[in-house]
C-alpha cells in the first residue's frame, strides 16, 4: 500500500485504456513485496528459538517445524534477488538500491538490535518509511522533491503509536523472548504512554508543514487535524488507564489512521492537480488511467458538498476562482481561462473597429 502510494503520487500511469496494468507499477509493488518477504524470512531464521517461546509467534513455520532453516534461507535469497531485480527492471537504480538497503537494514541491523537495545524501534521505523521512496523512484521521479519525503515521514511517525501499543499488548511475550523493548523495561506503562502521545503530537505538525512546502492543499490540514485528534484521543485514554484494552484501541485507530491519511495526502496533492494542466500529461491521460481518474470525482463531490462553495456561489454574478479550501488549481485555472476568453460581442466590436480604421486610412490617402 505504501509503495503504491509513493508511485501513484507522481501521477504516473497505472492502467491503459485497454485494461492493461502498467509494468512499472507491477514491478514496483511486487519488488517491494519480495524484498519484504526476504527480510522477514531472514528475521525468522535469526529469531527462531525466541519465537518458539512466544505465544504470538510459536505457530510460525520455523518454530512449529513446518519449514527448515535451509528452506527459509533459500526463500530469503530467492525473494531478495527477485525483488531487487524487479525494482531494477523499472529502470530506476535508486529504487533497486533502496530495496537492497532496506533488506540489509531490517535483517542486518534492526533484527539483532531487538536483543540489545530499545533503540531497535527507531531503526525499525526507518525501514517502514522507505517503501514510498521506492515507489516514487520506481516511477522515474527524482527524490529531490518534498512529496516522497513527506510520505516517508508520515510512515515513520505513524509506526511509533502503532508499535508501542502492540508491544504493550504483548509485553509478557516480549519478556519471555528476552527482547529489549520499551514496554519490557516499563513496569507502569508511563513511558510507553508518553511516547505514544509525543509521536501523535509530532504527527499533527506534518499537514501544516506539507502545506507550507507547497505540496498540499489547505484541506489536508483540516483532515489531518481530525485524524490526529482521533489518535490523540485514544492516546489520552491509554495515558489515564494503561490497560491492554486501551492499547488495543490505539492499535486499531492506527490501522484506520494510516489509509485515511494516505488518501487525504493523495487527494490534496498539488503535484497531481498541477499535472492536469500540462498538455503532455493531458494527452497521456487519454490513453492511460492514472490516479486522477479516481480522485477527480471525489474532489468534485467534495466541492458540491462544501459549505464555502455553496455560500459564495450564490453571491457571484461573474465566474471567479473558488474561495473553497477544497478547491484545486485545475478548476480555478479553468475558470480563469473562461474569464479571459473574449465574448462574441467583443470579437464583433474589434472587427468593426478594424474596418473603420482601414476605411479612414483609405479616405485620407485619397484626399492627399
Amino acid at each position: 500500500m505504501t509503495t503504491f502510494a509513493g508511485y501513484a503520487a507522481t501521477g504516473a500511469p497505472l492502467l491503459s485504456a485497454g485494461g492493461v496494468i502498467d509494468t512499472s507499477a507491477i514491478l514496483a509493488t511486487g519488488g517491494v513485496f519480495l524484498c519484504s518477504a526476504s527480510a522477514n524470512a531472514l528475521n525468522q531464521v535469526y529469531e527462531c528459538d525466541r519465537d518458539a517461546v512466544m505465544e504470538r509467534t510459536k505457530r510460525r513455520p520455523l518454530p512449529s517445524g513446518k519449514c527448515s532453516k535451509n528452506m527459509a534461507l533459500g526463500l530469503a535469497l530467492t525473494s531478495g534477488v527477485c525483488g531487487i531485480g524487479a525494482l531494477a527492471l523499472t529502470g530506476s537504480g535508486t529504487a533497486a538500491q533502496l530495496g537492497a538497503g532496506n533488506i540489509a537494514l531490517y535483517a542486518g541491523i534492526y533484527t539483532p538490535l531487538k536483543q540489545r537495545s530499545e533503540f531497535n524501534t527507531w531503526v525499525g521505523a526507518l525501514v517502514g518509511g522507505i517503501p514510498p521512496l521506492i515507489g516514487w523512484a520506481a516511477a522515474g521521479e527524482s527524490l529531490y522533491a518534498s512529496d516522497p519525503w513527506l510520505l516517508a515521514t508520515l510512515l515513520y511517525l505513524w509506526q511509533f503509536p502503532h508499535f508501542f501499543a502492540l508491544a504493550w499488548r504483548y509485553k509478557a511475550d516480549y519478556t519471555r523472548g528476552n527482547y529489549k523493548m520499551v514496554a519490557v523495561n516499563d513496569p507502569t506503562g508511563l513511558r510507553t504512554a508518553r511516547l505514544v502521545s509525543n509521536y501523535a503530537i509530532y504527527a499533527t505538525a506534518l499537514p501544516p508543514i506539507a502545506i507550507a512546502l507547497g505540496a498540499q492543499g489547505s484541506m489536508f490540514a483540516l483532515e489531518g487535524f481530525a485524524l490526529n485528534a482521533l489518535l490523540l484521543h485514544a492516546a489520552n485514554h491509554f495515558h489515564r488507564d494503561r490497560s491492554k484494552a486501551n492499547a488495543t484501541r490505539i492499535f486499531r485507530v492506527t490501522l484506520l489512521y494510516l489509509p485515511l491519511l494516505l488518501l487525504a495526502f493523495l487527494l490534496h496533492s498539488k503535484r497531481l492537480h498541477s499535472a492536469h494542466d500540462d498538455d503532455s500529461n493531458s494527452t497521456l491521460e487519454k490513453h492511460w488511467w492514472t490516479l486522477r481518474h479516481v480522485l477527480d470525482p471525489i474532489r468534485d463531490l467534495g466541492r458540491d458538498l462544501c459549505v464555502h462553495e455553496l455560500f459564495f456561489l450564490q453571491r457571484r454574478d461573474t465566474p471567479q476562482p473558488s474561495l473553497c479550501p477544497f478547491h484545486l488549481k485545475s478548476s480555478s485555472t479553468k475558470i480563469e481561462n473562461q474569464t479571459k476568453e473574449p465574448s462574441s460581442d467583443n470579437i464583433t466590436e474589434n472587427l468593426c473597429d478594424s474596418e473603420f480604421l482601414n476605411n479612414k486610412s483609405k479616405s485620407t490617402s485619397e484626399e492627399g
